[in-house]
This record gives C-alpha cells, structure tokens and sequence, in this order.
C-alpha cells in the first residue's frame, strides 16, 4: 500500500474507485480518539455500498478495534482502505509506526488486549504487512 494514500491528512480525506468488479474507498483520519467514530461509519458506508449488508456489523466491530490499535501504540494519521470485490470484503488500517501488533491473551479484569483475538476469530484471514513508513493491518470478511 505504500504510495496509495490519498493524498495528506487536514482533518478527513476520502477518495473512491468503482468498477463492475470491485469498489474501493480509502480514508485518512487524524489520530484522536474521535476519529474512530469516523473510520466505523467510513467502512460500514463503503460495506453497504458493495451490496454486502450482511457484514456490517463485523466491520463495525473489526474496524474500530483495528484502527483502535493504530491510534493508541501507532504514530501519525490513521489510513483505511476499504475493498469489496465479488463476495470479499478487505479492510486495511495503516498507520506510521514499524511496531507489529501481536494477539495475546488478556486477563479477565484487563480493560484491553482483545482486539486482535476478535479479529482473528470473527475475519476469514488477517494479516500485518510492514510498510516503507509504518505497518497495515489488514483483515477480509467473506459473504
């Protein structure tokens, strides 16, 4: 993804693609806590407009705790991209920090640490992929 922003971040920017074969939207956010909100209704919008109803509440979910996770251990903007193509679904959240998220294990009385256990269980894959200036988590949901 490196070279595929949209352009600098100055409060939201938003650009989108569509073909017969795949939609694809990108957003970039600054990294504060209000921008979550955004990042959700950015995905859950981009879900419903590729026809794939049926997966917007994961996205919701996915998508908030994923960009969650860029902005408290990330650095700099947070960039979404959203990808629908045939029944796939493809969610990849950027940010500028080289540090790689891991699952662990949180303790019952722990306020965190359950993020990327619900995106492993609730996605059809996931992934980290390192980048030139910082890392993308990615996950895809299938209809």
């Amino acid at each position: 993804m490196s070279g595929d922003v949209a352009g600098q971040a100055q409060g939201v920017a938003r650009s989108g693609h569509e073909t017969e074969q795949s939609v694809s939207d990108r957003l970039v956010v600054p990294s504060l806590p209000a921008s979550i909100a955004s990042v959700r209704r950015f995905a859950v919008a981009a879900c419903r407009e590729s026809g794939l109803v049926g997966l917007c509440d994961t996205v919701a979910l996915l998508v908030s705790e994923v960009a969650t996770n860029a902005l408290v251990h990330g650095n700099g903007d947070v960039q979404v991209r959203v990808v629908a193509q045939g029944g796939v679904l493809r969610v990849e959240v950027s940010d500028e920090s080289p540090q790689l998220p891991v699952v662990r294990t949180a303790g019952l009385l722990e306020e965190g640490g359950r993020g990327l256990a619900l995106v492993e269980t609730l996605a059809s894959s996931w992934g980290v992929r390192p980048e030139a200036t910082g890392k993308s988590v990615w996950f895809e949901l299938t209809a």
